[in-house]
This record gives structure tokens, sequence and C-alpha cells, in this order.
């Protein structure tokens, strides 16, 4: 099957979300990714606590299932010499590396940008952090949180009279993001690679992109230091806002100018509109009294914006109608995190679960890295790489 990455082989050092599902993009739009993590650091999402859906056969926790599904894995110790040569090994034979390392982390290990270029003239570099690869604020550490912060998303959420909200670890607004935008930009490059353009290297900074995702506001907010926070009210509307109704369901509701006349017929009642309080009010007492079946009925009938606020099973029951390809199923038969866009002629799927430790080590240094496998067996008994344990129980040392 033909995707637009085929052909396009990309080493994945990537962890937890914003370079782990950069490449499982990449993965699923065609490219050979294999997974490199070491003896002693594993991608910490292997042990991120999260609730696996009843029907999943896989014990990997389901983030880590979603951000390295269709890649190999191989396990290889880069601060080692041994196993910095064999990653420079493959990286001569492949496309694209991909890091969201802690700054400085590449060219201590000696696999800097320049190093990786003398190694292959041809290879793109893709750099992902959360402050960019130079500037005053390189080295900070950083989680989604602080990154909403300094980035000015925070100072856009919640109400006027609370504090900032970040959208929390589960979620690492800053981290999804990224993986969407570094990952056309990956593509863009390799193209242009194909091109003539040769190698490159991409410094792509969360923090900017969430500068950059939120920049209307700040413009619109440029010659106040005031917080523009207002909760759910949007204006121009008049009431923008969600409203409990009788059965304990939030109902989401929009009202502009033009729709007055209709809610009135619906509420049966004339509205004061000189203030949002008094027609808030009201809509909020009309709710209240209503099941939110009803209540969404009618207003939609009435041409007025509004939907029920959907809780997670409520969303998965929404399959084919609220949503396509946003989920979809693991090759065990279980729901996991889908994909952004589709495919027509070729459509995307989940073709292999996320790897298990050092499953494709043996395979890749063989095929690709030229090692025999005496050489294999000795790199595992030298502790700088791992095999899978049905790898590990075949006879390395005596076969060539």
């Amino acid at each position: 099957m033909t995707r637009p990455l085929n052909g396009c082989r990309v080493l994945d050092l990537g962890i937890i979300t914003a370079g782990a599902a950069t490449s499982a993009l990449l993965a699923d739009i065609g490219a050979d990714v294999i997974k490199i993590e070491s003896p002693t650091y594993r991608d910490p999402f292997r042990k991120w606590t999260s609730t696996p859906p009843p029907d999943a056969t896989s014990s990997l926790p389901p983030f880590f299932r979603a951000t390295n599904r269709n890649k190999s894995g191989i396990s290889l110790d880069l601060k080692s010499a041994a196993g910095n040569e064999a990653f420079l090994r493959l990286v001569e034979r492949s496309d694209v590396v991909v890091e969201n390392f802690r700054r400085g982390v590449m060219p201590r290990l000696g696999l800097g940008y320049e190093r990786l270029r003398a190694a292959n003239p041809q290879i793109i570099l893709a750099s992902i952090s959360s402050q960019g690869d130079t500037g005053p604020d390189a080295g900070y550490v950083s989680y989604g949180s602080t990154l909403e912060a300094v980035g000015g998303l925070a100072w856009r959420t919640g109400y006027s009279d609370d504090g900032p909200v970040v959208s929390g670890r589960d979620l690492n607004y800053p981290d999804q993001v990224v993986a969407i935008f570094a990952a056309a930009m990956i593509m863009t490059a390799w193209r242009a690679r194909r091109g003539g353009s040769g190698g490159a290297h991409l410094d792509l900074s969360q923090r900017e992109l969430t500068s950059f995702l939120s920049g209307e506001a700040f413009v619109a907010a440029a010659a106040t230091a005031e917080s523009p926070r207002n909760g759910n009210a949007q204006a121009p509307h008049l009431v923008q806002d969600c409203f409990r109704s009788s059965d304990e369901v939030w109902v989401a509701v929009t009202i502009d100018g033009r729709d007055v006349p209709a809610l009135e017929r619906v509420l049966g009642r004339g509205l004061e509109t000189d203030g949002t309080d008094a027609l808030r009010v009201a809509l909020a007492e009309w709710i209240s009294a209503r099941d939110s079946s009803s209540c969404v009925e009618r207003l939609s009938a009435a041409s007025i914006a509004v939907a029920p606020v959907l809780n997670g099973k409520q969303v998965l029951d929404g399959a084919g109608r609220g949503w396509n390809y946003g989920l979809t199923r693991a090759t065990d038969g279980s729901l996991v995190k889908g994909f952004p866009f589709q495919l027509e002629a070729s459509p995307l799927a989940i073709s292999c679960d996320a790897p298990a430790l050092g499953a494709d080590t043996a395979e890749v240094l063989t095929k690709i890295g030229g090692y025999s496998r005496a050489e294999v067996a000795a790199l595992a008994s030298a502790g700088v790489i791992e095999l899978d344990d049905e790898t590990a129980r075949q006879p390395l040392r005596t076969t060539q």
C-alpha cells in the first residue's frame, strides 16, 4: 500500500508525547520508524499510570500504545562507544532522526547535528524541545503546565475571578499539537530533500508553537496588561455558557442577538437584552426544568447553537456519527487513539502494536546496521543492547 512517506526510514529517539507521537504519525503515513530506547532508560510512557480499556489484551499502557504504534523497537545504549557506533551506522542508512531530549543531550552523546551529518550528509534531524535549541531559556526543564504558562495559553484559560487553568498531564496541549506540526515539517523536509535540497536540522519549539496558536489573543490584548480571562463567556455573544438540565447533564448554548426572537418563542416569554444577566438567568431556569434531550431538541429546532456536554463514554458511543477515525482499533481489537486525518486511497490503520523492549534489536542491527549475529550477541553480553526474550534464548553466540 502506497503512502506519502513510503521509503523514508526514521530513527526515533522520542519519548513521552512530543517526540514519540511525532514519529507515530510518520509511521502512520508510511515511514519505517525504529524506536530506540536504552537499557538504562526507557520511554516513561511504558510505566505511565492509566486505565486500559476493558477489551485490551496488551499489558502496555494506552498512552504508550498510542504514541508507539506501527513502529519496530530496539534497545541501544547511546552512552557507550559501541552503542554510539551502532547508532551512527543506522544513521548512515536512514533519512530522519527525531529527538526531544533536553537541550545539550545529543551533543554530549557525541550525536549533535554536525556529527550526524558527517555520517550522512542527507540526514534530517528534528529536534523537538520545550524552549527551542537557542536562546536564554533553552536549557530550562519544562512540562506541559509550564509551557502553557510561558506560552501564554494559561493566561487566556479560566474565569475572571479565578486563576489560570492548565490542561494537565493526560492532555498536555503543547505536546499534542507539536506532534502534528513537527510531523508536517519533517515530511516537508524529506520531500524537499528528494528534490535536491539536502539534509536539514529542524528546531521545533513547543513554547513558540503554543504562543503562535494563541497569537490573535495577544495582539488583541497588546494595549493592556489585565487578564482577559472570562470563562465560557465570549463577546459579542449575548450568552455563551453551560447550563445544568433536570437530568444532571450540562448543556452548552450560545446566543447571539439574532437568536433572541427564536429563543423568546421557545421560552414563551419576552426577554431583556440590555444586559446579559437577565437573558442568562431565564435560559438557565428554562434548561434546569427540562431534561437535556428535550432542551437540545427544542433549541436546535429553533436554529440555536446547542449541544450536550458529553463524557468519555458518550463520545465513544458516537462512533460513526460524531467521529470516524479519531479513535481506532489496535491489533488486539481494543480502542486506542486514532488519527488526526485520514487518507482515502490508502486508509491509515494500526498494523502492529507498540514494540516490546528490544523486540527488533537483532533484526535491525543485522539487516540495517550490517552486524553479524555473533557481533549482536557480543553487544548483548556487554550490555550495549537488549534483546527480546525470544531472541535472547536463541544461540546467537555460535550463529553467524
